[in-house]
């Protein structure tokens, strides 16, 4: 999929993971074509300060902005940070 597509609920359940593969966590919901996603267990938390989700407090699901969207599969989304 073209990460410029919108996105739609066929995206909900799919793995986030970084640049390097590593898991940050889960498609929770898509709103309004844009993608939500619930941070798994013990993130990266320079890929979180990267995607600007790091000062954010008791809050477990954050926007993931475009920009950061390097490749979406049938089963990932692939971060470009």
């Amino acid at each position: 999929m073209d990460p410029d597509s919108d996105f739609s609920d066929e995206q909900t359940g799919k793995r986030v993971v970084a640049a390097d593969g590593t898991g940050l966590g889960v498609v929770k919901e898509v709103r309004n074509g844009t993608l939500y996603v619930e941070v798994g267990a013990d993130p990266n938390q320079d890929t979180i300060d990267e995607l600007g989700w790091g000062g954010v407090v008791n809050q477990s699901v954050h926007e993931l902005r475009r920009q950061f969207i390097a490749t979406i599969t049938d089963e990932t989304v692939r971060l470009s940070v």
